[in-house]
């Protein structure tokens, strides 16, 4: 009967084993790295697409703000009129005055800032992309947009429910489409109810509008103050012009 020798397996060594260890713990460590430059990568680029995003957004609502401010200067300035024009003897010219003044009254414009670049920078948890500054001078400017619009309410509401009924009982509403869109008024500028009564509700009415206006310019001066401040974080981070 055959005897079978089994063949002898010869022993690694520790400096055999200690070197294959060493290539998978090489392999595995150099692959964590890639991985974790490949995410940095990633992120990087992701955080200069949103900033990007960001940027135009806040450019734009810089130059709305600006122009914002300078109608509720000339709004102001139209209602303190009001008070003169309403109390001058009637003729053409002045009655146009008057109604251009009335115009400036009932109209409103609310600051209907960008927000889309931001909500979704937010809804992304994008923001751990950008600097504690960027992030404080986003939400800064988040919380006085708040605060605006808020004010922007209260004017509204004054106007829908005071301003316009006692409006409608004196002025044509067509005439002021005609200032609004057109060089010339082409429809009856009639002054109807100007008792002393109306006059005195009216102007009373109006000076509510006025401080609300102020309120809101002040307000408008903060926030393109801020909207500048996250314009320049944004420019200090990614060298935009």
């Amino acid at each position: 009967m055959e005897v079978h020798h089994h063949a002898k397996v010869e022993k690694k060594h520790f400096k055999e084993h200690f070197l294959e260890f060493l290539m998978i713990f090489l392999a595995v460590t150099l692959g964590f790295f890639a991985e974790n430059l490949r995410e940095h990568i990633s992120d990087k680029n992701k955080a200069k697409m949103f900033a990007v995003s960001l940027y135009q957004d806040f450019k734009t609502d810089s130059v709305s703000l600006f122009r914002l401010i300078n109608y509720t200067n000339e709004k102001i300035r139209n209602i303190d009129s009001l008070d003169y024009f309403i109390h001058q003897p009637r003729n053409r010219s002045r009655d146009s005055s008057l109604y251009r003044s009335a115009v400036y009254l009932v109209s409103t414009s609310p600051f209907d800032n960008l927000t889309g670049a931001y909500e979704q920078v937010k809804n992304t948890g994008s923001l751990r992309f950008f600097t504690q500054a960027l992030i404080n001078a986003l939400n800064s400017y988040e919380a006085t947009s708040a605060k605006l619009k808020q004010m922007e309410d209260w004017e509204s509401k004054v106007l829908y429910e005071q301003v316009f009924p006692k409006t409608g009982e004196m002025f044509n509403f067509l005439v002021m489409d005609d200032l609004r869109n057109q060089d010339h008024i082409s429809h009856n500028m009639y002054l109807k109810n100007m008792t002393e009564e109306f006059v005195d509700v009216l102007l009373n009415q109006s000076i509510v509008i006025k401080h609300l206006r102020e309120r809101q310019l002040l307000v408008l001066n903060v926030l393109l103050q801020k909207a500048n401040e996250v314009l320049a974080e944004l420019r200090k981070e990614y060298n935009f012009k």
